[in-house]
């Protein structure tokens, strides 16, 4: 018969003794003296702490008990529970009084503010003082227990985890660790381990002299000094592991880099590449997280190139980019946020951004702003500068590179959300904004232009049987301090001012969705679901007059292309819902199946169903334009962007006069849990052509996961003749990537991406990568190839070695892994 002596102390018990139970309950005093237990010679144990307060609840369990005054001698399958921690072994003799414990047999000790997990054949320990000495030890640090006590959970995924012949106990966070291992790796077969005849572990940090390194059980490399973090959360300054690799333009890569820890909240890194090929890459990344949402990036990347042979021409440069916030103490509904980034050449973005996305991208953007919402209205003072590269030209040896800046300096804006107008369901709100605006482009350049702009406007939504009306009226003025002059082609500067007037109207009619539900045994043969089909129509009519000097106005940013218009835009959407009715196994994110049609949520469950989801949406829309010329503000044979079309499609269409716009498609399907497929679509009627189509499919299942993307384009030329083929350049682009696992799955992953060009018959870009994973260390290899025009043909060699606590060395960074 199991045995079982309940040790409680409650402050209840205390305060009326005549309450004490006397068969199952009794009072230990706490330890009035140090611990009994011996030192083992030159390694002491015991360290000055304050002794825990009286009355403190002991729990014992054990098959057996013998008890001689405050010793007790207990035996099979005991269990001591003593504040927070719980020990288990085959015998105990435990002190009541001093709270000594000697244990031998399968010792296993588990708690404390470590969460300490301790093995042991043979040990002694002391619980008030937490010192102790034990034998033969396998244990970790960075464990949380259940509710048990029993399960092992693992709070970080780099543990740690060590063995020893002898392992002292000197206190809470003080251990030494005699003739042991410490790895980051699951025992008893770690892929790696550190051995040392002692380490020593103070407070968060492993240290040991004279150790040696092993992988897979073979001896690597001597380390006269190590230290080993014994939390994910510990960070240490000191030198990086290596970046080494290779490239067809760069040549050999060696490099390295130094982490410094300049306090809790900030850490800075410091690193150089030479590139044998072209020179000296320094990089550097300062990193701040304050309080709440508080934060501060900033990173650098630059090349001291000269020049690849045999032409040596300087791709070098620099990029340095900046993000922060900072939300106000004494006002929580304001907060500053900076996001700058400096380019200071295109070329070299393109010859060596580590992405195809990144190399590709000729826009620059920066802002920094202070912004106040409270009560539905907002204010804000922002600085924007905007920086757009248009193309690469080679002149000598330097690459020629025009572009356009726009810089807001600064804007100050004021807006509104819908306020009620009281006594009335109309709802009003105001706009307004001044701004310091300058521009410059090759043949143009504006010094300060003030802009002052004001937009207030009333509307008035109604609701009658699913109906939905929204009528709404405006009034936008806007003061320019300068106007331009237009010409054939670039416009010149003038030094007029120059004010815009309109008045604006629209009137927006949602009539109530028409459904239909189909439920046939054909449908729940096919899909396991009743189908539900809705059909629901939107049309909105807008106007805006008196924009008589559109031509005058100078071009900054989406607030300068107000026109005149008149204008209708009808749409249709179609919607396939798919309600499941019978439950099936849950998956991420599903509920469980209702139970006479209520939802019961259980701790855990393993079957789900009758839950809607959306199968097929496809939306269908366009614009009839009743005034052609939108107040004369299109010019024929050129471009030409205004704010109704831009709102409309991403695509500009308008060449000339028109009354229809291009009908816009816009499809998507779910073809299972696992499959998307996506087609969206721009059709011009009155040039028989397709100005865009996007067709995206993607299937994750799994470790399974693939995705393809075509895409043809034609985009209107800024200026051209009558001849049709002179209207548009043609785009024509494929994008793959397939693969099987991830980056942190055990075993083999191997995936592939690429980017063909179908008008220029080029691959932009492919990879293969190929990784191998065991249980803390991982190997990978990935080659791939970027043709981005005349600055850049390269084939790069990457590899990755990654060891599990320790770090990963490489040339491989994880932006450029293609999963």
């Amino acid at each position: 018969m199991r045995v079982r002596t309940c040790l409680f102390i409650t402050a209840l018990l205390l305060c009326h003794p005549q309450l004490r139970p006397q068969t199952l309950t009794k009072q230990f005093p706490s330890a009035s003296r140090t611990s009994s237990l011996p030192d083992a010679p030159g390694y002491p144990i015991a360290e000055v702490v304050n002794a825990a307060p009286a009355g403190v609840p002991v729990r014992i369990e054990a098959d057996r008990q013998e008890e001689h005054g405050n010793i007790y001698t207990l035996t099979g399958r005991v269990e001591i529970d003593y504040k927070e921690y719980v020990l288990t072994a085959d015998k105990v003799a435990y002190n009541s009084e001093t709270k000594d414990v000697e244990a031998d047999g399968h010792l296993r000790l588990m708690g404390g503010q470590n969460n300490e997990l301790i093995l042991a054949d043979h040990g002694k320990l002391n619980f008030d003082l937490e010192t102790g000495r034990f034998e033969n030890v396998t244990g970790s640090i960075g464990r949380q227990p259940s509710a048990s006590k029993r399960k092992l959970i693992y709070t970080t995924a780099n543990p740690f985890l060590f063995t020893g012949r002898v392992l002292i106990k000197e206190g809470p966070e003080r251990y030494q660790i005699i003739g042991g291992t410490m790895t980051s790796c699951l025992l008893p077969d770690p892929d790696w381990r550190i051995h040392s005849s002692l380490i020593r572990v103070n407070y968060g940090v492993a240290k040991a002299k004279s150790s040696y390194f092993t992988l897979l059980g073979v001896p690597i490399l001597y380390l006269p000094y190590v230290t080993h973090p014994v939390n994910s959360e510990t960070r240490q300054s000191g030198l990086l592991l290596p970046t080494i690799g290779t490239s067809s333009t760069k040549g050999t890569v060696i490099g390295d880099s130094i982490y410094l820890v300049l306090g809790r909240s900030t850490d800075i890194t410091f690193g150089v590449q030479n590139f044998s090929k072209r020179g000296w890459s320094p990089s550097g990344e300062f990193r701040y997280r304050g309080r709440g949402e508080d934060f501060a990036d900033a990173r650098l990347t630059a090349l001291f190139d000269r020049g690849l042979a045999p032409t040596y021409i300087n791709e070098g440069g620099q990029d340095i980019l900046f993000n922060g916030r900072r939300d106000f103490d004494l006002d929580e509904h304001t907060r500053a946020v900076a996001i700058g980034e400096y380019l200071s050449s295109y070329v070299y973005r393109q010859a060596f951004a580590e992405s195809f996305a990144l190399g590709v991208n000729s826009q620059v953007t920066s802002s920094v702003f202070i912004t106040h919402n409270e009560g539905g209205s907002s204010a804000s003072l922002h600085f924007d500068r905007y920086q757009n590269f248009e193309g690469l030209t080679l002149v000598g040896n330097t690459y020629d590179t025009p572009q356009i800046r726009i810089i807001h300096m600064p804007s100050l804006d004021l807006d509104t959300v819908d306020q009620p107008l009281e006594g009335t369901p109309a709802r009003w709100s105001v706009d307004g904004s001044a701004a310091g605006l300058s521009r410059s482009e090759p043949g143009f350049a504006t010094g300060g232009v003030g802009r002052f702009d004001l937009y207030p406007h009333l509307a008035l939504p109604l609701h009658l049987d699913g109906w939905t009306f929204r009528p709404e009226v405006g009034a936008r003025e806007t003061f320019y301090t300068q106007s331009q002059i237009p010409t054939a082609t670039t416009p010149l500067l003038g030094n007029a001012t120059v004010n815009r007037s309109d008045l604006e109207a629209s009137f927006e009619l949602r009539p109530p969705p028409l459904v239909r539900d189909f439920k046939a045994p054909a449908l729940e043969r096919i899909f396991g679901s009743d189908v539900r089909h809705t059909i629901e129509p939107e049309i909105l009519y807008r106007f805006v007059g008196g924009v008589n000097n559109f031509s005058s106005i100078p071009r900054f940013d989406a607030g300068d292309i107000v026109s005149d218009t008149n204008e209708v835009e009808y749409s249709l959407t179609q919607r396939l819902f798919l309600k499941h009715l019978h439950a099936k196994p849950c998956t991420s994110g599903d509920l469980p199946a209702p139970l006479n049609g209520i939802i019961y949520v259980p701790w855990s469950y393993t079957e789900c169903g009758g839950d809607t989801s959306e199968w097929i949406t496809w939306k269908l829309a366009a614009k009839y334009f009743i005034d052609p010329t939108f107040g004369g503000a299109v010019s024929p044979m050129r471009r030409n962007v205004l704010t109704s079309t831009l709102d409309f499609s991403g695509v500009a269409f308008l060449s000339g006069p028109r009354n229809d716009s291009p009908l816009i498609s816009r499809f998507k399907v779910r073809t299972s849990e696992h499959m998307d497929l996506e087609w969206d679509a721009d059709y011009d009627f009155k040039n028989h052509r397709m100005d865009a189509s996007n067709i995206f499919a993607d299937y994750r299942r799994e470790s399974v996961f693939g995705s393809v993307g075509y895409s043809t384009l034609q985009a209107l030329n800024a200026s051209f003749t009558s001849s049709l083929a002179s209207q548009v350049t043609k785009y024509n682009l494929l994008r793959l990537l397939m693969g099987y696992g991830a980056p942190s799955k055990r075993g083999l992953s191997i995936a592939a991406n690429a980017g063909y060009d179908f008008t220029q018959d080029a691959l932009q870009y492919g990879g293969v990568e190929a990784s191998y994973n065991l249980d803390c260390c991982g190997l990978a290899f990935e080659v791939r190839r970027l043709a981005l025009g005349a600055a850049r043909n390269e084939n790069q060699y990457l590899f990755n070695f990654t060891l599990a606590g320790v770090g990963a060395a490489g040339s491989l960074t994880h932006s450029d892994r293609i999963f």
